[in-house]
């Protein structure tokens, strides 16, 4: 393939970065079962890098629509800052949460960070 042919690829391919970069607000999860424990990933503009690693030492929850507790995380690790962010937060992140659950999440998780009101995340597909 030559140059000429590349550099418009290259254009679609930096613009629709960075039109992901300037969208909404991300919260979407990620899950996988390990025996009575449900294992998920979080990816969340919501929280910083930093607050997620305070929230290591602390508990998480995973509440249903109506914000009953459906359970309580009982692990909950900081992985890697992410560059889409809300809120005007300088960035978010994505987290590791385990829950003590052998009910699986399915297409939306209402998720309590920070002792604040639940964020609704969608499954990633």
């Amino acid at each position: 393939m030559s140059i000429r042919r590349l550099i418009p690829l290259a254009v679609i391919i930096l613009l629709s970065f960075s039109q992901l970069s300037a969208s909404v607000c991300v919260n979407r999860f990620l899950a996988r079962s390990d025996g009575p424990r449900q294992v998920v990933t979080l990816l969340t503009g919501k929280v910083t890098y930093q607050e997620a690693r305070a929230l290591s030492s602390s508990s998480v929850e995973w509440v249903d629509e109506k914000g009953n507790r459906v359970a309580e995380s009982v692990e909950v690790k900081a992985l890697r800052p992410m560059p889409v962010a809300c809120d005007g937060k300088a960035s978010g992140v994505v987290m590791l949460a385990t829950f003590l659950s052998v009910r699986a999440p399915s297409k939306k998780m209402f998720v309590k960070l920070a002792g604040s009101g639940p964020v609704e995340f969608t499954e990633q597909q």
